[in-house]
């Protein structure tokens, strides 16, 4: 609108108003009662609101409070809340893309409902914008559809300041305009080079899943730019033959995010043929320029109550028509031969049933605590400790899914679980679970009542900690072990629907590491592992050896010292020998070696001596380390491992107690190759 137009809108405002007022100054006495003014004034204010949004007035006013704003969601028909209010807002701004002249939507009257006249009025947009909304996309018609491109464009325009109806602003638009008009001029005596249909992002749906893109359609013009004005698309059922107005909503055609097309798919007269699946899109106007291809991607939501499932479904296209820019139309049947790839090519995707997808699985931790002893008191409750973790994985799951109960398992060495046990609780990120039945014995199996309070997102895991609180344990109780397990066998979880250990939803377990349970007694950790190969070089000496060295630290409880002999013997892994510290040695294989005429070794401590032995007092911890040559009767590689330790709790005592060294695995030197 230029200044002249707008100051004689005004004019022409101000002359009717003149008038009417005029016309009421001199109206007959008798005519003028309270209700007849009322009704003139209430019909000229009328007026005067018709002609102000005519000369594109009053609304500025009001939208300048909408920018800046950000939209950071696609809105279309249907769409309801705020995002839409402020859109009409934004929209109403500008005279040339207003939602209405009056009523429900303008200015001053914007509603939180996306309905027909606010696509009208984003189409009106999309169409002053196109070269930054449409040329991009590869359209020429406006879709009403506020997608990332054109949520881009108001972003853009509404980023710092309201949107405004400046004459210069539209001035620079019109040009935007023309030469957008002659960036889309088509030109040349196209063909069609290429037409694949090609596998979408989603070849697995589910009921009532909505916009699932199941299908690319891959399209190319040599010789010449083209508009693609219409597509059939035929859906066919692989299996039973089931018509598709009885499983699919709907079918949308995407390019590049925006929709351009959409259309029922529910109603059997929609399709070209009551015998086919075939659904005609037309009046697409989409462009191709010369050699640039176009993915049209072509998106179905399902009915929420399919029939006959699970259930394949192929999808192709039966022809695509076109014009090039010498306004030749041309339609290409499913029968022409194209130079990459028939055109009544088709991929094919599955329906399942809603919920099929979702999935708990039942995992080990690298969190898992390792082996170790669980210091506890014979005159007290224990603290809280940590004796199993694992993981709850929904893996590829559609859904999320929500928890309703949960099993572990505890399983005890020589006691049973009312014996040594106190409570137990679960701990699933961090929040905690107590309430819980039990089977009691040596294996005892805790069923968690969770009642749906923890819900893990399709895709995510959760973290579980078994936490025990011991009772004070008696001297028939010492030595004890406890191991935590899970298994997905009795899991009560829920998907769209509940998951099932039959239909593979549930699966999986996981076994944590072995605690022993001591009053007095030790716990062992492992420091450094390292071994070195000794080559002999003297001519006199032919043999080779290695040399293994092991760093580990040992603590007592709090209540007792511990002593332990400054020996060092090799024992098998089975029975250990008398010895302070037993060890064991094994070939490149894992098999241990029964050898020990070729072995020396040395044990040194950071701890005290008391006569023959080491002394580590109450709750304090020493290193320890061990030193094993190794010279072998036969070349291979070897390593060693650490199998434990023997103390006693006096200097004079003979009661030798046994503490493992726990896990085997973690208490082994690197292996080297020993030559003969």
């Amino acid at each position: 609108m230029t200044i002249t137009q707008n100051v004689a809108s005004k004019l022409v405002v101000g002359f009717v108003v003149a008038s009417m007022l005029f016309t009421l100054s001199f109206a007959p006495a008798k005519a003028a009662t309270t209700d007849d003014l009322q009704a003139q004034i209430t019909e000229l204010l009328a007026q005067i609101a018709a002609l102000q949004g005519q000369a594109g007035q009053g609304g500025q006013s009001v939208a300048s409070g909408v920018c800046p704003y950000t939209w950071s969601m696609d809105l279309k028909a249907g769409s309801t809340g705020a995002d839409v209010m402020k859109l009409q807002q934004f929209l109403n701004a500008d005279v040339e893309t207003r939602v209405a002249a009056s009523g429900a939507g303008s200015v001053g009257a914007e509603t939180t409902t996306f309905g027909p006249a606010t696509a009208a009025a984003v189409s009106k947009f999309q169409t002053k914008y196109r070269a930054e909304v449409l040329t991009p996309a590869g359209l020429v018609n406006p879709t009403g559809y506020f997608g990332p491109g054109t949520r881009a464009q108001a972003n853009k325009i509404c980023a710092s300041a309201p949107a405004s109806d400046d004459d210069s602003n539209d001035d620079a638009n019109d040009d935007d305009a023309n030469d957008d008009d002659s960036s889309t001029d088509l030109s040349g005596e196209a063909s069609l080079k290429t037409f694949e249909v090609n596998d979408g992002e989603e070849s697995d749906i589910e009921e009532g899943q909505e916009d699932a893109q199941i299908a690319e359609f891959k399209v190319e013009f040599s010789d010449g730019d083209a508009m693609i004005t219409r597509l059939d698309v035929e859906l066919i059922d692989t299996g039973t033959e089931e018509k598709p107005w009885k499983t699919f909503e709907d079918v949308s055609l995407w390019v590049e995010d925006e929709e351009v097309a959409r259309m029922t798919a529910d109603d059997k007269d929609e399709y070209l043929d009551e015998d086919d699946g075939t659904l005609r899109f037309s009046g697409l106007d989409i462009v191709a320029m010369e050699d640039e291809e176009v993915i049209i991607t072509v998106a179905v939501t399902v009915q929420g109550s399919v029939d006959d499932i699970p259930a394949t479904w192929n999808i192709g296209a039966n022809s695509i028509r076109f014009i090039d820019g010498d306004d030749v139309t041309t339609t290409e049947v499913s029968t022409d031969d194209l130079d990459d790839a028939p055109s009544d090519a088709t991929v094919s995707f599955d329906i399942e049933e809603e919920g099929g997808d979702d999935e708990l699985i039942v995992k080990s931790s690298t969190a898992d605590p390792d082996a170790r002893t669980l210091s506890l008191k014979d005159d007290a409750r224990s603290d809280w400790l940590n004796v199993f973790t694992f993981r709850l994985d929904t893996d590829d799951s559609t859904n999320d899914i929500t928890l309703n109960s949960l099993p572990v398992a505890l399983t005890l060495s020589s006691s049973t679980y009312a014996n040594v046990v106190n409570d137990v609780k679960l701990v699933i990120d961090g929040e905690e679970f107590d309430d819980f039945t039990v089977a009691s014995s040596s294996v005892a199996y805790l069923v968690f009542d969770i009642d749906g309070d923890v819900v893990i997102d399709a895709g995510e895991e959760a973290t579980v900690e078994v936490m025990v609180e011991f009772k004070e344990l008696t001297p028939g109780n010492e030595g004890t072990t406890i191991v935590g397990s899970a298994s997905s066998t009795q899991i009560d979880a829920e998907g769209a629907d509940t998951l099932t250990v039959a239909d593979s939803q549930l699966s999986g377990s996981a076994t944590g590491e072995e605690h022993t349970l001591r009053v007095n007694g030790v716990s062992v950790e492992v420091g450094t592992m390292d071994s070195d190969l000794q080559a002999m070089t003297e001519a006199a000496i032919t043999d080779d050896r290695a040399v293994y060295t092991l760093k580990f630290d040992v603590t007592a409880s709090d209540d007792e010292d511990i002593f332990i002999a400054k020996t060092a013997a090799k024992s098998t892994s089975t029975t250990p020998t008398s010895a302070g510290v037993y060890y064991f040695v094994t070939n490149g294989s894992g098999t241990e070696v029964d050898a020990t005429s070729t072995l020396s070794q040395n044990l040194s401590s950071t701890a005290e001596t008391s006569e023959s032995q080491f002394v580590v007092r109450a709750g304090e911890t020493e290193t320890f380390t061990l030193q094993v040559t190794y010279d072998p009767d036969v070349t291979g590689y070897y390593a060693v491992n650490l199998f434990g330790i023997n103390y006693v709790e006096t200097t004079a005592g003979t009661a030798t107690t046994q503490q493992l060294a726990l896990p085997v695995t973690d208490f082994e030197t690197p292996s080297e190759n020993i030559p003969d």
